[in-house]
């Protein structure tokens, strides 16, 4: 019978040992901590993996969550400095840096983040008019944030973020943004209209002008070539004048006839091809043509003796034996060209 006893003391106490074994441990999950008290009193931290508690002294005070968590902020009651009553949405996203400050610090740790920003909001806004406020939109949220820091810090939190979701104004007062806004635009199509006509009109003109300045160059050019080719038909006909005055210093008149015959051909020509009239009266005579065409001949025929003499080159002896008729015969025997008279005759 003792032993009896003292085997089930045995088991009691093992059964105890394992009971508190089981009770002392604490498995704490990822993204979580754990805090201890010890009789009513904070102790010590639980970080994620598996903890100890003493089961009577001993117990689990408070689990915060450490990973990142929103808040939404919904306040009507915004006021700016121009008394407008606006509507904003904001969302804060914060996370706890210290579990024991956010357990111990403050009673209820989203009540108070939420009256924190919003009281810091509305002081915000009513420092702004309605212009301001909808310019400051992007820069408000990180206004926010530094100014809840040091008060945050306090309670073990820290702020990652602040944004404004939206910012509802008046339905009259949208109205007459909205009217304004069209205005604006419509004043700005009027003045983009203007600068395009105003831009339109300057390239007409500049247009007009690179016209006019390149019809004067076409002119001045056109001018400087005429001007040139009078001076080269000046030329010509100076040198052909020199050229005939030579020839006829030199006693050769069948040049002169050749020219005057040309003219007088090209006279008849004109007087033929001539629409204006139906018929021409040419009181003229055969003898003044044929007169014509024989200087033109005694022409041909002495450039060409002249050309045969020039190429041959023979001695004087052969032209001794040729005769007394063929060196009677040059180019001064020839009958000269002589322009009829009114009446047709030769001179």
């Amino acid at each position: 019978m003792p032993l009896d006893v003292a085997t089930l003391v045995i088991v009691a106490a093992v059964v105890l040992l394992l009971a508190g074994l089981l009770l002392a441990i604490r498995r704490v999950p990822q993204g979580f901590a754990y805090t201890v008290e010890r009789f009513g009193r904070y102790v010590r931290t639980l970080e994620p993996g598996i903890g100890w508690v003493w089961p009577i002294a001993e117990r689990i005070g408070a689990r915060q969550d450490l990973r990142e968590r929103h808040l939404r902020l919904a306040l009507s009651d915004l006021v700016t400095r121009d008394r407008i009553n606006v509507r904003c949405d904001a969302v804060c996203f914060y996370q706890i840096a210290d579990a024991a400050k956010a357990s111990y610090e403050v009673e209820s740790l989203e009540d108070a983040l939420r009256s924190l920003l919003g009281v810091t909001l509305r002081n915000r806004v009513g420092n702004l008019d309605l212009d301001a406020l909808l310019g400051a939109r992007a820069r408000l949220g990180p206004e926010l944030m530094t100014a809840c820091e040091a008060a945050v810090s306090v309670w073990g939190v820290q702020l990652t973020r602040v944004e404004l979701d939206t910012l509802q104004l008046p339905e009259a007062l949208m109205d007459a943004v909205a009217m304004e806004r069209t205005t604006e635009l419509e004043r700005r199509a009027s003045v983009l209209a203007a600068e395009g006509e105003r831009r339109t009109a300057r390239l007409k003109a500049e247009a007009d002008r690179d016209a006019q300045i390149m019809h004067a160059e076409t002119a001045a050019r056109v001018a400087e070539l005429d001007a040139d080719a009078r001076e080269r038909r000046a030329e010509a006909d100076a040198r052909a004048s020199l050229m005939l005055s030579r020839a006829v210093s030199e006693e050769r008149p069948q040049t002169l006839n050749y020219l005057i015959a040309r003219q007088y051909v090209a006279a008849l020509q004109t007087l033929a091809a001539s629409d204006n009239g139906r018929f021409v009266v040419m009181p003229l005579e055969h003898g003044g043509l044929s007169a014509s065409l024989d200087g033109i001949r005694a022409l041909a025929e002495g450039a060409f003796a002249d050309a045969n003499s020039a190429a041959e080159s023979r001695p004087a002896r052969a032209v001794d034996a040729e005769g007394p008729e063929s060196a009677g015969r040059s180019p001064a025997s020839v009958r000269p060209f002589q322009p009829p008279d009114v009446d047709g005759r030769i001179g």
